[in-house]
C-alpha cells in the first residue's frame, strides 16, 4: 500500500471567495463560523462518497451538486451534531448557495428553490437515529491487523515519513480499539497524557468538558510507544502530520480517513468510521459479559441510562443467539 499523508480535509471550489466577502460584512465570528460549516459539507460529500465523488478529488466542484445536496447534508449532520448545530450548519451551506446563484457558479442540476423545498419536505420527520440504530461490520477488528501487517519501510531518511505514518496509524487504530473513545477525544491525545506509551489509564477531558479516564491495553500502548520512539519532533500532540502541515494534530477527517482506507482495502461495510469502534467494544464487551454500570463507566457516559437506551437490546439478544446455537435445530434435523 502506498502511503499518502492527506491531513487537510477536503474544501469545495470557491469556498474562498465567498468567505471573503462575507469577512467584509460580518464579524469574525460568524466568517470562522461559516468556514467550519463548508468544511463539514466537503467532509460530508467525502464520507458519503456523493455522487461518486472521492477523497482524493477536492476541492469539490460546484458543478458535481445536485438538488439533493441540502437533504444529503441535512442527513449527514443529524447522525453526528445536536440540533442547534445542524440548523447553523444549514444556514451557511444556504447562504453558500445562495451566493454561488448570485455569482452564476451554480451548475443546471442545483436550483437552490428546488434544494430547500426537498429539504422542507423530510425536515422534522427525519428523526436523530439512536446509536443502537447503527449497524456496525463484524470484521472491524481486522482494521487493526491490517495495518499490524503492513511491512514498515526502512529507517532511511528517503522512507522516514512513510514509516512514520504507518507506525501512526497502527497506534491510531489500536487506540480506537482498546479505548473505545470518541473520535474528538481520541484525536485530542498528547504525548504527555500517555507518557508516550507508558499509561494504561489515560486522564481526557471528554464530552461536555468532563474528565474521565480512558484505558489503554498492552497492545496499544505498544503501538503508541512504537511510534512516539521514532518521532524527533517536539510537537505536543500524540498523532499529528508528517508531511502537509507538519507537526499540527490530525483532525477528524485524517483519523476517519484512516480507518476507511483499511476498510476499503479488506472490503468491509462502506459506511465504517472511527466512531464504529466505540460501538463494536461496547456490544463485544456486553456480550462477554460486561455489566451495564461497568460498561458505563468505560464509555464515559454520565448516565447509565444513555448506556441502558443504546446498549442493553444488544445484551438481550445475545443471550437469544446463544442459546440457539445451543438448543436450535436445523430445519433438517428437526424434520427427521
Amino acid at each position: 500500500m502506498e502511503e499518502i499523508e492527506t491531513t487537510c480535509p477536503p474544501s469545495m471550489q470557491h469556498a474562498d471567495g465567498f468567505l471573503e466577502g462575507l469577512a467584509r460584512a460580518a464579524s469574525p465570528r460568524t466568517v470562522e463560523t461559516y468556514q467550519q460549516a463548508l468544511k463539514r459539507l466537503a467532509l460530508c460529500l467525502c464520507e458519503t462518497e456523493y455522487a461518486g465523488l472521492h477523497e482524493s478529488e477536492p476541492p469539490y466542484r460546484v458543478d458535481q451538486l445536485g438538488d439533493d445536496l441540502l437533504l444529503v447534508f441535512y442527513e449527514w449532520l443529524n447522525r453526528q451534531y445536536r440540533p442547534r448545530t445542524v440548523a447553523v450548519y444549514l444556514a451557511a451551506v444556504r447562504r453558500f448557495l445562495v451566493w454561488l446563484d448570485a455569482h452564476d457558479a451554480l451548475p443546471p442540476t442545483l436550483s437552490v428553490s428546488r434544494a430547500q423545498n426537498r429539504l422542507k419536505a423530510v425536515q422534522g420527520q427525519v428523526r436523530r437515529p439512536s446509536e443502537s440504530a447503527h449497524a456496525v461490520d463484524p470484521g472491524l477488528p481486522a482494521i487493526v491487523t491490517y495495518y499490524d501487517n503492513l511491512a514498515l519501510s526502512p529507517a532511511k531518511p528517503g522512507h522516514r515519513v512513510r514509516r512514520l505514518c504507518l507506525l501512526r496509524n497502527r497506534a491510531i487504530v489500536h487506540t480506537l480499539y482498546a479505548s473505545a473513545g470518541r473520535v474528538s477525544e481520541i484525536g485530542a491525545l498528547t504525548r504527555d497524557q500517555v507518557l508516550d506509551g507508558r499509561l494504561d489509564e489515560v486522564l481526557i477531558r471528554g464530552k461536555g468538558g468532563k474528565h474521565r479516564v480512558i484505558l489503554l491495553t498492552a497492545e496499544a500502548q505498544a503501538a503508541i510507544a512504537a511510534y512516539c520512539a521514532e518521532r524527533e519532533d517536539r510537537s505536543p500532540g500524540l498523532f499529528i502530520s508528517h508531511g502537509r502541515n507538519k507537526g499540527k494534530p490530525l483532525g477528524r477527517w485524517a483519523l476517519w480517513k484512516t480507518v476507511k482506507d483499511a476498510s476499503r482495502a479488506l472490503g468491509l461495510y462502506r459506511g465504517t468510521s472511527p466512531h464504529d469502534f466505540r460501538h463494536y467494544r461496547a456490544r463485544q464487551l456486553l456480550h462477554e459479559g460486561m455489566d451495564l454500570e461497568v460498561l458505563q463507566a468505560y464509555l464515559g457516559h454520565a448516565d447509565i441510562a444513555t448506556t441502558r437506551r443504546i446498549y442493553a437490546p444488544y445484551t438481550a439478544l445475545s443471550k437469544v443467539k446463544d442459546q440457539l446455537a445451543t438448543f436450535g435445530l436445523s430445519a433438517v434435523d428437526a424434520s427427521t
